[in-house]
């Protein structure tokens, strides 16, 4: 039997009854509110409007704090914005409110990843693993910690636990890694060809095998490319030939890959730092000034800027540099040591040496951060402090040239010929055109008056640097004891030539100290 309709003022007065019951509900509306909000702060946060979206969130926990989607939102929002602290605490309300919500874990994990707290990441990873054992991506974001962290073999570890019919192409890199760390050469490469169908996946093998050293792999795994080469192309293949020596194509690969993404930090980079191989380092400083223009808040570009700056003569620049990375990377040491180095040169000493005595205390088993404290305590003439920190340097590495001469700088500066005259010699044994060994042992053997190993060594010094004003002085000083006047009176016009063209404030003494040379960076 075919039904009837309602007659249209049936149907009027039931859904004013229903209006009328839903005015009288307080938790409805409520309710329907909330959902309301939830669902506006989930579309604006999926289109990137962030400050809506927070607005919509706070909405809701003005009236229930506790709300686990607006918690889980929010934080979702401060990760975005990049306040990793804030997206922690709100994740792990989260997480108390429902130990069981795979989603705030997983968010909670990158977050404590993202503040280098891998170890409590990989436990909330290792929580939401045990929820959703079948979870792919999860294993894999698990096993990417796991090889940022070095742990090579638990990340391999995570990643054979997914079944190979359903292992995933974008894990191809991470298990190549993990692979080629742990010895596993022909297992790794034997991966390339497992990538050919990702384009992302070809890029971060290529990576993994550039960073690998193995240039011609890289290479080879680009080869895969086959559809529209993007600007990461580029910059991999000019990396790869640039780790084979091949500059000029490396420097034509890497243009490439900056005019089609100009605004790429690492592509920068990498041109000066080809530049700077080519001791082209106004060159090179040219491009870190772009590239500092482009990524003002760029730690990796400030870094590679503070060298270029020093290596181009820009040392007002370098320092005002130096001090802004010791702001912005005040936990990582290696740029701690970098910035105290140009400090030290600059002479700028009440900054540089706290610097070098919170390094040397973090890492007492290097050399050169005792060398660079040792360097520092003598421009300071805190001569006992200087011995203790060169001699700690000493002991650590005894092959190290330049803390041997510095040794040997102390010992003339505090009047102890015969032992600055064996460090000098042991430098020289070590490194035989060492000039300012040479300088040194010629100036402290004209001091024990013995006239003819002072102009041996003197002369050997001249003609690897002839622009030392002190050791043109010296050499005029050996002649004129030696009774050649013309020739004492040549050496002597050359060091008031030298002389006028020194920086005021340069120093004169017989030995002098040089800055130490900032550590190498790849």
């Amino acid at each position: 039997m075919k039904s009837r309709s309602l007659p249209p003022v049936l149907i009027l007065l039931g859904l004013c009854a229903a209006i009328s019951a839903w005015a009288q509900n307080p938790a409805a509306q409520k309710s329907s509110a909330k959902a309301s909000s939830t669902v506006s702060a989930q579309a604006q946060f999926k289109r990137g409007d962030l400050a809506a979206a927070e607005s919509s969130v706070w909405s809701v926990l003005s009236s229930n704090p506790n709300d686990e989607q607006a918690l889980t939102l929010l934080g979702m929002i401060r990760g975005e914005q990049q306040r990793y602290a804030e997206a922690e605490v709100l994740f792990g309300r989260v997480v108390q409110l429902n130990p069981k919500s795979v989603v705030a874990r997983t968010h909670l994990a990158n977050a404590l990843a993202a503040q280098n707290k891998e170890d409590d990441a990989i436990s909330q990873y290792q929580q939401a693993i045990d929820l959703t054992p079948n979870n792919t991506d999860l294993k894999l974001d698990l096993a990417d910690l796991y090889v940022r962290k070095g742990e090579f073999a638990q990340a391999l570890s995570t990643l054979e636990t997914i079944p190979p019919d359903r292992f995933p192409v974008s894990g191809i890199p991470l298990k190549a890694a993990s692979l080629l760390a742990l010895g596993r050469k022909s297992d790794g490469i034997q991966l390339l060809p497992q990538v050919k169908n990702s384009s992302a996946a070809i890029m971060d093998l290529a990576e993994v095998f550039l960073h690998n050293d193995l240039a011609d792999e890289a290479l080879r795994t680009l080869d895969l490319v086959n559809v529209k080469r993007p600007a990461r192309f580029y910059y991999v293949k000019g990396r790869a030939l640039q780790a084979k020596g091949q500059m000029p194509a490396a420097l034509s690969s890497l243009r490439q890959a900056s005019a089609l993404d100009p605004r790429s930090a690492d592509t920068l980079v990498a041109i000066a730092q080809i530049y700077a191989s080519q001791d082209k380092h106004a060159d090179s400083f040219a491009t870190l000034q772009h590239a500092r223009t482009l990524n003002p808040e760029s730690v990796p570009v400030l870094r590679r800027f503070v060298v270029e700056a020093m290596q181009a003569g820009q040392h007002s620049v370098a320092l005002t540099a130096a001090t802004e990375l010791v702001h912005k990377s005040p936990e990582n040491l290696d740029d701690l040591y970098l910035a105290a180095a140009v400090m030290l040169q600059e002479k700028e000493l009440t900054a540089a040496v706290p610097l070098l005595e919170k390094y040397a205390a973090q890492r007492p088993a290097d050399a050169k951060g005792w060398l660079g404290l040792g360097m520092a305590y003598m421009e300071q003439r805190r001569n006992d402090d200087a011995r203790r920190a060169l001699d700690r340097s000493a002991q650590l590495d005894p092959a190290l040239t330049e803390t041997q001469y510095q040794l040997g700088v102390l010992a003339g500066q505090e009047g102890k010929p015969q032992e600055g005259i064996q460090h000098f010699e042991q430098v020289i044994h070590m490194q035989p055109h060492h000039a300012m060994a040479l300088a040194g042992l010629g100036a402290l053997y004209l001091q024990t008056r013995e006239l003819e190993k002072a102009l041996n060594a003197l002369q050997r010094a001249e003609a690897i640097d002839p622009n030392n004003a002190q050791m043109q002085y010296d050499l005029g000083l050996v002649l004129s004891s030696l009774g050649k006047s013309e020739e004492a009176r040549v050496h002597m016009e050359r060091f008031q030539k030298l002389k006028q063209k020194q920086p005021r404030g340069a120093s004169n003494r017989p030995v002098e100290a040089s800055p130490t040379e900032p550590p190498k960076i790849k």
